[in-house]
């Protein structure tokens, strides 16, 4: 039986920037899913997420669905030469900006 591949697409050195309006527009309308490589060396230790419904359109804080106090999608406690997922949380969105806590370049895997 063959294995079934989904296609995926592979961003490298991706800007992360501590600034909103300095950080790289990530198209993500055509995946489903993702992960984020922070390579060795790197002191970006949270990264805080951004959507617009168009690339060069208002980038806004993403929150997720809490019904009590939502709060922004991001992920903390990162650590340089590892790899996270992309949150679940963000499918739909069409174009994602990364915000760090630090400045720096993340590499992106996107699963249509």
């Amino acid at each position: 039986m063959g294995a079934i591949t989904r296609l995926s697409t592979v961003l490298s050195s991706v800007r992360v920037d501590s600034t909103l309006a300095d950080c790289k527009a990530i198209p993500f309308a055509g995946a489903s899913s993702g992960r984020i490589h922070v390579p060795t060396g790197s002191s970006i230790t949270s990264l805080t997420f951004y959507d617009s419904p168009t690339e060069s359109g208002t980038f806004i804080a993403s929150y997720d669905d809490t019904a009590t106090t939502p709060v922004a999608i991001a992920l903390t406690g990162l650590s340089a030469a590892k790899s996270y997922p992309i949150p679940a949380k963000m499918f739909g969105a069409a174009y994602i900006k990364l915000v760090g806590n630090a400045d720096g370049v993340v590499d992106i895997v996107l699963k249509g």
